[in-house]
């Protein structure tokens, strides 16, 4: 199951696409999971490490996903190339994981599938899965220019490993 908390107000018809697509992505159940706060003294743009770390518990089975979703900015991330923006984080092959979707001018549900195509990548890292070189793919890395113009799916190895480390979740 992927549950998906908000840390701020969303469109209901968002959230219902969202989960549509992130079950269509990877063949498990996904429902909204009710909302929580960023503690307080937190400025933005947040820390997503810090955010992951400090966000409260979410009831959930140890095999679910909890995808945190929020409006607000992440800070950006330093790289030996230098800055790239934080559109979502996860922990790898762990259970949390934390999009915003600052970056996508007039969310609706029309525009969901690139708020899906970024929710994918995090839950992807989430059941283990790492980069991928097709740049159709949602694993695809999101700091490339052309990553929101592509589709909210996998490539077929991606959607392979994917239902790989699903089934050995399970197992």
């Amino acid at each position: 199951m992927i549950r998906i908390v908000t840390l701020d107000e969303f469109d209901p018809q968002v959230l219902k696409g969202l989960a549509r697509a992130l079950y269509t992505a990877f063949g498990v159940g996904a429902e909204s999971s009710g909302e929580v706060t960023a503690p307080d003294g937190m400025q933005e743009p947040h820390d997503a490490h810090t955010l992951l770390d400090v966000l409260p518990r979410v009831d959930a089975f140890t095999d679910d996903k909890v995808l945190f979703l929020t409006s607000k900015k992440l800070a950006p991330r330093n790289l030996v190339s230098g800055e790239a923006p934080t559109y979502g984080l996860s922990r790898y092959n762990q259970q949390r994981c934390i999009v915003t979707s600052v970056q996508l001018k007039g969310l609706t549900p029309e525009t969901v599938k690139a708020l899906a195509r970024l929710a994918m990548q995090e839950v992807g890292h989430a059941f283990g899965l790492h980069h991928c070189l097709d740049p159709r793919c949602a694993m695809y890395a999101q700091w490339t220019p052309s990553y929101p113009a592509g589709e909210a799916s996998f490539c077929t190895f991606c959607r392979e490993q994917s239902e790989q480390k699903i089934r050995q979740t399970k197992s």
